[in-house]
C-alpha cells in the first residue's frame, strides 16, 4: 500500500496548501499592512466629527464616574427609559471601554473629534488583524480585509464610541495569537490570547465565547493540542472573580443579570420563533451585504440566487404583512428585506460547501464564528441588533475571500466591487452619521432659544439627544414622578423612545421643527422601517426608500 500524504491521513488540519499569503516576504506583508492602516483611517476620518449617539452616552458617563471613582463604577443613578435606575441596570456591558475613554479624556478632553480620533485604534486593528489571520486560511487576505473594511456594519460601527469594534479588535487578535501558537510559532501566544480573551469580555461579555469556540477548533486541528486549552481557564477565572466583585459590590452579579435581563426584555416583544429567525437572516443578510458584491458571476449561480430571493421576499411578506408603521416604505421594505434574508441563506450556504469541499479545522472555526454569532444575535440577545452581528465580519470576509480565490476575476474586477461596496457602506454610514449630527444641532438650537427660559426646560426620550440636552441643563423627564409646573417646556423628538403622549389640554398648541436627514438611505429612520440598532423599530438593519423629516415638538405647558 502506497505511503498517504499528511493531508489525507489528517483531513481536519488547517489547509496549509492555501496559505500561499501567510509566506509573503516581511517587507511585501509590512507595506500591505501599513496600507490598510492608512485607508482604514482615511476612510473614517471624515466622520470624527459624529455626534455621540445611540448607547454612546452610558458610556461617556460611566466614563466621567470612572475618573472620579474608578474602584466603583457603576455606583450612580442614570434616568435612560423615563424613570431613575441604577447604572449597573442601564448599563448591561462591562466597563473596559469606558476605561479607556476615561484615559484619553483625562488628559485630552471629552469633545467628539479627540475621542473618535482615539477610537480609530480598534477598526484599524480589527482589519489589520483580519489580513493576517487571513494569511492563515486563504490566498487573498488583502480581499478579506477589503471586504471587513466595506461591510456596511463595520462602518457604522466604527463611527461609534460604543463597545462594539472594541471588542472585535480583542476577539480577533486573541483567534489570531491561538491559531498562529498552534502553527508553532511560540508557546507565549497562547497566554497572550488568553489576556485578549480577558480583554475581550470585559469589553462586552460576548467575549468569552471565544473559549469555546478556540476549544472546538483546537481539537479539531489536533486533538492532542488539548493541553493548551489549560490557558482558556484564564479567562474563565477573570469572568468568574468579575462576577462575584460585582455581586458583592452591587448586589447582582453583571454578567449573569446581563443575561437575565436579555431575556426578561426579549420576552416583553413576544415574538414568534419564525419571525425571530426571519429577522436574524434580515439582520446577518444587511450587516453584510457588500460581501455578496465579491462574488463570481455564474449564469446558473444567478438563477439560483433569483430563485431563493423570490421566495424568502414570500416569507418575509408573509411575516411582516401590511399594516405596519412603515407602511409608507412597504414595498422597499418586503423587497429589501426578501434580499437580505436571501443574502444570509447564501453566506451560510457557502460555509456548509467550505466544509463539505474541504473538511479542515479552518472551515469549522469560520462557520462555527458565524453561527455563533448569528446564535447570540437572534436568540439570546434582547433583540437582534446590527452591534451584535458584528463580531461575525472578519469569518465573513475571510469565507468570501476563500471562496473567490477559485475564481478567475481580474484585479480590474475586484477593484470595481471594492468602490462599489464602499459607495453603499459609506453611503449608509453617512445616514446615520447626520441623524446623529442631527440631535446635536437640534440641542443646539433648543439651547440658544430656552437655556434663560424662566421654565424648567424638560424633555423626553434619550441616547445622543439625552447626553446634548442634559449637558445645558434640560432635565430628562421622571415619567412615574413627573414635577412640571405651568410655563415649564417639554420637547419631544418623534424618531426617539421612552417617549409618551401628553394630554393637549395640559399644553399650549406645540411648536413643529424639523431637520433633513440624508434623503433615500437610512439606519434609524422613523417610520422606514430601517433599524441598525434594534429590530423592535423595523426589521431591517438599513434600507433605500422614502425617508421623513426628523421632527421634535415644543410645548409650553399652560
Amino acid at each position: 500500500m502506497g505511503r498517504k500524504s499528511g493531508a489525507q491521513l489528517n483531513p481536519m488540519r488547517p489547509a496549509m496548501q492555501q496559505r500561499a499569503g501567510a509566506d509573503l516576504m516581511p517587507s511585501r506583508k509590512f507595506a500591505s499592512e501599513l496600507f490598510l492602516v492608512l485607508l482604514t483611517a482615511a476612510v473614517l476620518v471624515p466622520f470624527l466629527n459624529k455626534a455621540f449617539h445611540i448607547d454612546d452616552a452610558l458610556f461617556l458617563w460611566l466614563a466621567e464616574q470612572i475618573i472620579r471613582h474608578p474602584l466603583d463604577p457603576f455606583a450612580f443613578t442614570v434616568n435612560w427609559v423615563g424613570t431613575p435606575e441604577p447604572m449597573w441596570s442601564a448599563m448591561q456591558n462591562p466597563p473596559l471601554a469606558s476605561f479607556f475613554i476615561a484615559v484619553i479624556s483625562s488628559f485630552l478632553g471629552e469633545s467628539e473629534v479627540i475621542l473618535h480620533t482615539a477610537y480609530l485604534i480598534w477598526p484599524v486593528l480589527v482589519v489589520v488583524g483580519t489580513y493576517r489571520l487571513a494569511r492563515r486560511f486563504c490566498q487573498r487576505p488583502f480581499l478579506a480585509a477589503m471586504i471587513v473594511l466595506t461591510a456596511p456594519v463595520f462602518l457604522v460601527s466604527a463611527t461609534n464610541v460604543m463597545c462594539d469594534v472594541m471588542l472585535l479588535a480583542f476577539y480577533t487578535w486573541a483567534v489570531e495569537c491561538w491559531v498562529s501558537g498552534l502553527e508553532n510559532r511560540g508557546w507565549w501566544l497562547f497566554p497572550v490570547s488568553a489576556l485578549l480573551i480577558c480583554a475581550a469580555t470585559l469589553t462586552k461579555y460576548f467575549g468569552i465565547s471565544l473559549v469555546v469556540l478556540l476549544a472546538v477548533y483546537t481539537l479539531l486541528r489536533d486533538w492532542r493540542s488539548w493541553t493548551r486549552l489549560l490557558w482558556l481557564f484564564v479567562p474563565i477565572g477573570v469572568t468568574a472573580g468579575y462576577e462575584l466583585w460585582t455581586r458583592t459590590k452591587y448586589g447582582h452579579g453583571l454578567f449573569i443579570e446581563a443575561a437575565r435581563y436579555a431575556r426578561l426584555t426579549a420576552a416583553l416583544y413576544a415574538i414568534s420563533l419564525p419571525k425571530q429567525i426571519l429577522l436574524g437572516f434580515s439582520f446577518l443578510g444587511g450587516c453584510f451585504f457588500t460581501a455578496l458584491f465579491f462574488l463570481p458571476l455564474k449564469r446558473r449561480a444567478i438563477l439560483g440566487w433569483g430563485l431563493v430571493f423570490i421566495i424568502a421576499t414570500v416569507l418575509f411578506r408573509l411575516a411582516f404583512p401590511p399594516g405596519s408603521e412603515f407602511d409608507g416604505n412597504y414595498p422597499f421594505v418586503v423587497v429589501e428585506g426578501g434580499l437580505f434574508v436571501a443574502s444570509a441563506w447564501i453566506m451560510m450556504a457557502l460555509g456548509v460547501s467550505e466544509i463539505w469541499k474541504k473538511r479542515d479545522a479552518g472551515s469549522f472555526l469560520l462557520i462555527l464564528w458565524i453561527l455563533g454569532t448569528f446564535a447570540f444575535s437572534t436568540f439570546l440577545n434582547w433583540s437582534v441588533t446590527s452591534r451584535t452581528m458584528l463580531p461575525a465580519v472578519p469569518a465573513i470576509a475571510i469565507l468570501f475571500a476563500r471562496f473567490t480565490q477559485y475564481d478567475s476575476k481580474s484585479s480590474a474586477s475586484i477593484t470595481a466591487a471594492i468602490l462599489v461596496a464602499a459607495a453603499l457602506s459609506l453611503g449608509i454610514t453617512l445616514a446615520d452619521y447626520r441623524i446623529a449630527n442631527i440631535a446635536r444641532e437640534a440641542s443646539d438650537q433648543f439651547k440658544e432659544r430656552f437655556q434663560s427660559d424662566r421654565g424648567t426646560v424638560w424633555f423626553q426620550s434619550h441616547w445622543g439627544f439625552q447626553f446634548y440636552m442634559q449637558k445645558w441643563g434640560a432635565r430628562a423627564m421622571n415619567l412615574a414622578n413627573p414635577q412640571v409646573r405651568s410655563g415649564d417646556i417639554m420637547i419631544i423628538p418623534a424618531n426617539n423612545t421612552a417617549v409618551i403622549s401628553i394630554q393637549a389640554e395640559k399644553v399650549y398648541q406645540p411648536e413643529e421643527i424639523t431637520f433633513s436627514p440624508v434623503p433615500v438611505v437610512s439606519t434609524w429612520g422613523f417610520e422606514t422601517g430601517a433599524s441598525f440598532y434594534s429590530a423592535v423599530r423595523g426589521p431591517l438593519p438599513w434600507m433605500l426608500g422614502r425617508v421623513a423629516q426628523e421632527k421634535f415638538y415644543v410645548a409650553r405647558f399652560r
